[in-house]
C-alpha cells in the first residue's frame, strides 16, 4: 500500500494532466471563461457604479453559497442566516473603527465570530427539525435585530444607528473589486470541494435520510453542528465584506429580508449546486439594478420575474442554462 508521501506525489504529478482534461471539458472551459470575464471587467470600465454592482453580486454569491451548503446539502433549512451576516459585520466594523485593526485582521475575527455563533446555533437548534428549525432561526434573527437596536445597550452595540464611517478597503474601487473577486473564487472552490469530500457525502446522507444515517452509525449531531459552523464561517465572510463595502453596519442587517435574500438567490441558481448561487446572485443583483428606477412597482415586477423563473425552472436556472450552452458548445465544435 502506498504511503502518504507517495500518494501526495502522485496527486501533485497527476494534477497537470487532470487540469488539462478538466479545462477541455465543457464545464471546465466555461468556468475559466467566466473567471477571465470577471478578471477583465475592470479593463472595460472603471465606473464605480457598475463595479459596485458586480462587487455586491460577488458578496451575495458567497452569502448564498454558504446557505446552500447548509440547506441544499445538509437539509437544514435556516430562515435566520442574516445572524451570521450581522455578527461578522458588527465585529469587523467594531475592530476597524474603534481599534484600528487592519481590514484583513478585522475580517478574520469577524469570520471567526460568525463561525462560533454557527457552532452555538447548531447546538441550540439541534433538536429542531423541518419548519420548526426554520422558524427557530428566524426568531433568533429577529431577537438579534432587537437586541442590537436597544437604547440601553447603545454604548456597547451602538443602537439604531449602528456603526458608520468605516475606513474604505481601498481608495480604488478596482482594487476592492479584485479583493472581493478573490474571496468569492476561493469560497466557491472550497465549498465545492467540501461537497465532494467524504464530509459532503455525509451531509447529503443526513439530508436524504436522517434516521437511516443515524442507524448506519453516522454521528448526525456532530455533522449537523459542523455544517452550521462551516456555513456560519462563509456567511460571516460575506458579512464582513458587506460591512466594509457599505462602510457601515446597523441592526437592519439582521432583518429577515437579508435571510430571504440568501434563499431567493440560491433557489434562482439551483439548490445543492454551490456554483448556482453565484449565477443566482448575479441575476438577482442585475435585476434589482435594472428596476431600481421603478421604485413604486419594482417589487411587483421583480416578484413576477421570480415566479416565472421558478415556474419554468423549478430546479433553478443553472441546469437549463448549462444544457443550452452545452448544445451550443457541441455545435461550435462540430460534434
Amino acid at each position: 500500500m502506498p504511503n502518504k508521501t507517495q500518494r501526495f506525489r502522485e496527486k501533485v504529478l497527476g494534477f497537470p494532466n487532470y487540469f488539462k482534461h478538466w479545462i477541455r471539458d465543457f464545464k471546465g472551459s466555461l468556468t475559466v471563461l467566466c473567471i477571465l470575464g470577471l478578471l477583465s471587467f475592470p479593463l472595460l470600465t472603471t465606473n464605480s457604479y457598475f463595479l459596485g454592482i458586480f462587487i455586491l453580486a460577488m458578496i451575495y454569491s458567497i452569502y448564498a453559497a454558504s446557505w446552500d451548503l447548509l440547506t441544499g446539502f445538509t437539509g437544514k433549512v435556516s430562515f435566520g442566516h442574516a445572524i451570521f451576516l450581522g455578527i461578522a459585520g458588527y465585529v469587523t466594523a467594531e475592530l476597524l473603527k474603534f481599534y484600528n485593526f487592519h481590514w484583513l485582521s478585522a475580517l478574520f475575527f469577524g469570520v471567526l465570530a460568525a463561525g462560533l455563533i454557527g457552532l452555538g446555533l447548531g447546538y441550540i437548534t439541534l433538536r429542531l427539525k423541518g419548519p420548526y428549525l426554520a422558524l427557530g432561526t428566524l426568531v433568533i434573527g429577529i431577537i438579534c435585530q432587537n437586541i442590537f437596536a436597544l437604547n440601553p445597550l447603545k454604548p456597547i452595540l451602538h443602537g439604531d444607528e449602528g456603526i458608520s464611517g468605516l475606513p474604505a478597503l481601498s481608495s480604488s474601487t478596482v482594487v476592492i473589486y479584485y479583493i472581493v473577486l478573490i474571496f468569492m473564487i476561493i469560497t466557491l472552490i472550497v465549498l465545492i470541494r467540501i461537497t465532494k469530500l467524504n464530509i459532503g457525502t455525509l451531509f447529503k446522507s443526513i439530508r436524504d435520510d436522517e434516521t437511516g444515517s443515524e442507524a448506519a452509525g453516522i454521528n448526525i449531531t456532530k455533522y449537523k453542528i459542523i455544517a452550521f459552523m462551516i456555513s456560519g464561517l462563509f456567511a460571516g465572510l460575506a458579512g464582513g465584506l458587506f460591512a466594509m463595502f457599505n462602510r457601515s453596519v446597523s441592526p437592519l442587517i439582521f432583518q429577515p429580508l437579508y435571510s430571504f435574500y440568501a434563499i431567493i438567490i440560491a433557489a434562482l441558481g439551483g439548490l445543492a449546486t454551490i456554483s448556482g448561487s453565484a449565477l443566482g446572485a448575479f441575476l438577482f443583483v442585475f435585476l434589482t439594478a435594472i428596476f431600481v428606477d421603478f421604485a413604486e412597482i419594482s417589487l411587483l415586477i421583480f416578484s413576477i420575474i421570480l415566479i416565472i423563473i421558478i415556474r419554468f425552472a423549478s430546479g433553478g436556472v443553472l441546469k437549463p442554462a448549462l444544457e443550452r450552452l452545452k448544445d451550443l458548445w457541441d455545435i461550435l465544435l462540430g460534434r
